[in-house]
């Protein structure tokens, strides 16, 4: 994916590949991520809860 579209893709290393493998029965060669979702996963917001 391209970057300036708001995506990223990060490819696996083979290792990565094969717990991917058994864990889910398929195969994988990269992840791929919207900005958001990449923002999300490296800084999540925190639920501020009110009384």
């Amino acid at each position: 994916m391209d970057s300036s579209k708001g995506q990223f893709r990060i490819e696996l290393t083979p290792e990565q590949k094969d717990k991917v493998r058994d864990a889910t029965g398929k195969d994988a060669e990269a992840v791929e991520l919207s900005v958001e979702e990449l923002e999300e996963r490296i800084a999540p917001r925190k639920k501020s809860f009110t009384n």
